[in-house]
């Protein structure tokens, strides 16, 4: 990964990609020890460790929308070094009908890798719902 390269600039490739639905690219953002902290009380709650554990989590989450997910982003926030915040709306098709899911992710980049993840839901018991029991 390139040193140089801003956290905003990292954050937009991640964000290309996923629009483009080219997963692969996305994910080869993520640094090798990256760490996601997924908040609530369901089994899915909890800090994932590295590519891998990240990547599970992911599949996992997309298998509660058979139908797909749609993700609008409402703005970017952008810190100083290597933080960039995004807000998004997004919206699972799931086989009991449509969830809209309102979050914000907190990335941080380190190295043009993303290194962190922390994941902040606007009506936590809703996903909660939604993931499986708690």
């Amino acid at each position: 990964m390139d040193a140089d390269v801003s956290a905003r600039e990292v954050i937009g490739e991640y964000l290309a990609a996923m629009e483009r639905g080219d997963r692969e690219a996305a994910v080869v953002l993520y640094a090798e020890d990256v760490v996601m902290h997924v908040p609530g009380r369901s089994s899915f709650a909890g800090e994932r460790r590295g590519r891998d554990a990240v990547l599970a989590y992911l599949r996992a989450a997309m298998e509660r929308a058979p139908g797909g997910i749609e993700v609008e982003l409402i703005d970017v926030l952008e810190g100083e070094r290597d933080r960039v915040a995004l807000l998004l709306r997004e919206t699972l098709h799931g086989a009991r009908g449509d969830v809209v899911l309102r979050r914000a992710n907190v990335y941080t980049v380190r190295d043009g890798a993303i290194v962190e993840v922390w994941i902040f839901e606007h009506d936590q018991y809703a996903v909660d719902e939604l993931v499986g029991e708690a």
